[in-house]
């Protein structure tokens, strides 16, 4: 609107607004007061001339602050969108532009959900009822490009407040997540081969222990009969001394070769070697182990190593913080997945309370390398029962990890 066709309509509109209010009868009035008047109306066009040039500064400033907005949106790095109620882009950035290769002009107008891989149209989906619930959301979503290639992104979507439902906006930002992801997955891969590289060095070292050193051992006692057959009975009891200390040695050499890498476990199954380590806690320590198994399971080297690291790990918190003789161990199949969960009914904890040593942080993250889990359900004064899931060996999808 021009100014002259502005300033007609202000005037029109004081003189409707003049014509019906009480006018001032200028013939009635007094010098003085008229005067008086004449005053007032020039004190009142002052101020009024003031007002004028403050809400000139206010309406540049806004415009301004509008120019930054706007210089900010269009160059942040980071993707964003307005989608309408019906999930209709209204609003893009050329950031999102980039990213989806689309010219921004074609973006207004189309659904988001239309860029979205269809194996994430469902968590799509969920999250936009969410977000119309005027919940604040986070999450992954894969979506499609034109040139048939796929991008990762990062989607934090929040719904605009203070709206009617009619005209409700939902608010995303957008970052590509796609090498972050690719980086993630490679490292995930070398830890798998370090990982198997140090499994393979546990057993290479378990076996020199006991076929080396325990040979060696079983030499030093058949050496120390004969001379004790040499020398008669008089040195006899200082020779079995010796020859206890020496059977002593080779039995914790034994036990150490088995814990570093249990033959068993290697040469019939992780069931077996449940069975073995049940056996030394109860020597050892004195926890008397009961093991359900119905059979041995299809796992490779990397899970069945990591499953028996996360039992025996169970099992020696159990030994150290349950305050029991007795746990009990159960090893099944589930689906494409093994499953290994120890189970006390000794002083139990919180698990939200982060009283949760190193190792099963450790654990965590290298059964969820394989595309496992572990869970924690724990109560004070009545329990715990830890079970840690990882994929049979027909169901691994990737070498060294999963699928993310």
């Amino acid at each position: 609107m021009s100014k002259p066709s502005r300033t007609r309509s202000l005037r029109q509109l004081a003189e409707r607004k003049m014509v019906r209010s009480a006018l001032v009868d200028l013939d009635a009035l007094t010098i003085d007061e008229g005067r008086r008047l004449v005053h007032e109306l020039e004190v009142h066009k002052v101020e009024l001339e003031i007002q004028n040039a403050q809400l000139r500064d206010s309406q540049l400033a806004a415009e301004e602050s509008k120019e930054r907005y706007r210089q900010l949106y269009e160059s942040a790095p980071i993707g964003y969108l307005t989608l309408d109620s019906n999930g209709a882009i209204v609003d893009a950035n050329l950031a999102v532009s980039r990213l989806l290769q689309v010219p921004r002009s074609r973006l207004i107008g189309k659904k988001l959900s239309s860029f979205v891989a269809p194996r994430h149209q469902d968590r799509w989906h969920l999250a936009r009822r969410a977000l119309e619930c005027g919940e604040r959301r986070s999450l992954e979503v894969e979506l499609s490009l034109s040139d048939g290639g796929a991008l990762q992104t990062q989607i934090i979507a929040s719904a605009g407040s203070d709206e009617e439902p009619a005209r409700a906006t939902i608010r995303l930002a957008v970052l590509d997540v796609t090498e972050l992801r690719s980086t993630e997955r490679a490292l995930r891969t070398a830890a798998s081969a370090a990982s198997l590289a140090e499994d393979r060095e546990r057993r290479k070292l378990a076996s020199d222990l006991h076929d080396d050193a325990g040979q060696l051992l079983s030499l030093a006692s058949l050496k120390l009969r004969a001379l004790a057959d040499r020398l008669g009975d008089e040195s006899a009891p200082g020779i079995r001394d010796v020859e206890e200390i020496l059977t002593e040695a080779r039995r914790r050499i034994s036990s150490l070769s088995f814990e570093l890498s249990p033959p068993l476990l290697h040469d019939v199954g992780l069931v077996a070697a449940a069975q073995w380590l049940a056996e030394d806690l109860e020597r050892r320590y004195g926890l008397v182990v009961c093991v359900a198994a119905r059979e041995e399971l299809e796992l490779d080297e990397g899970t069945s190593v990591t499953l028996f690291r996360a039992m025996r790990e169970f099992l020696i918190n159990v030994t150290k913080h349950a305050g029991v003789a007795k746990a009990h161990v159960e090893i099944w199949r589930e689906g494409g997945m093994a499953r290994v969960a120890v189970e006390d009914s000794g002083r139990g904890f919180r698990p939200e309370a982060g009283q949760r040593g190193f190792g099963l942080l450790a654990l965590r993250e290298r059964l969820g390398q394989l595309g496992g889990s572990l869970e924690i359900v724990s109560v004070p004064g009545v329990g715990t029962k830890v079970a840690a899931t990882a994929p049979l060996a027909s169901h691994c999808t990737v070498e060294g990890g999963s699928q993310p």
